[in-house]
């Protein structure tokens, strides 16, 4: 299991002590720490966990995390993690490799609920997301000339891979690695593995804790990021002109305002008014990060199939 971490605190405590206390714990843990000076790294050490440290300024999303797979030991699966995402029972590991019981997976993750102790709009958002269902998924396989005419819109919807709980065959994951990017490695990978023929699973019984609290500032830096990654990466743009930030903000406040009708005890003024600013805020940044020179779809790479010949 590989870890990032910076000032992990005390989720970060809780998250490796979920792990721990697994039926089926994990054969390593490898932390790559980019600096904390919070106690993560002791708090690391102290549970048993495997410590790289790494300059805040070398890191990137994608050679850091295979910085750390590069010290782990000889395992059938490899499992990635955030800091702040917190495993959900006993069982959390389990539920989460033995999806590989199917031989067409090349890559599961795990689903994600909000913190006990989330705020109104980030509950929402977790629950809005496609990793909270609560059935298990399998998008794929596809066959390469099925693949080959997909627009960038039909790929981000394929996409579905997400490294704050993710568990990937570790010889398709030595063939191919992550990216050398800073950003959407997760996503970059899933285009990967769908082009190799393999197909992405979602484990509905092994969930995490994790959800992000956002003002206008950081909630904009986050969409901005996504939006300039899809257009330099996937030749998309997310909002391409002021018309899809209206229709954007407009379904994103709607959306919202639904899971405050079910959600009651959550309904207040409060409520609707930070929807409103935020969500706003959201779709400018999306519109910010479409802006720009727009890429072309990433190149194929090989990779050993569900078969294991190369596709």
């Amino acid at each position: 299991m590989v870890i990032p971490t910076l000032r992990g605190g005390a989720r970060f405590r809780a998250c490796l002590d979920a792990l721990l206390n697994q039926e089926a714990p994990p054969a390593a843990i490898v932390v790559v720490d980019s600096g904390s000076d919070d106690g993560t790294v002791k708090v690391a050490t102290e549970r048993g966990a495997r410590v790289i440290p790494v300059a805040q300024s070398n890191f990137r999303h994608g050679p850091t995390r295979n910085l750390g797979f590069d010290a782990l030991p000889d395992v059938d699966v490899v499992v990635f993690m955030v800091q702040d995402a917190v495993p959900v029972g006993p069982r959390f590991l389990g539920e989460l490799t033995g999806a590989f019981a199917d031989e067409t997976l090349g890559a599961v993750t795990a689903r994600q609920i909000p913190p006990g102790d989330a705020g109104v709009l980030t509950r929402s958002t977790v629950e809005r997301s496609p990793f909270h269902e609560a059935l298990p998924r399998r998008t794929g396989p596809y066959k390469r000339d099925e693949l080959a005419g997909l627009d960038p819109a039909a790929w981000r919807a394929l996409l579905l891979l997400d490294s704050i709980a993710l568990a990937v065959r570790r010889p398709v994951f030595e063939a191919l690695r992550f990216r050398d990017t800073d950003f959407g490695e997760d996503a970059l990978l899933a285009y990967d593995l769908l082009w190799a023929g393999w197909a992405l699973g979602h484990a509905s019984e092994a969930v995490v804790e994790h959800g992000h609290e956002y003002d206008e500032d950081s909630v904009a830096a986050r969409y901005e990021r996504d939006a300039r990654f899809f257009r330099e990466c996937f030749g998309l743009r997310i909002r391409p002109g002021l018309l899809s930030v209206f229709k954007g903000w407009a379904a994103e406040l709607a959306a919202d305002r639904r899971w405050l009708a079910s959600h009651p005890e959550h309904r207040s003024p409060e409520a609707r008014r930070a929807s409103s600013s935020l969500r706003w805020a959201q779709v400018i940044a999306q519109y910010r990060g479409s802006r720009g020179t727009l890429g072309a779809l990433p190149e194929k790479r090989d990779a050993p199939g569900p078969s294991g010949c190369a596709a």
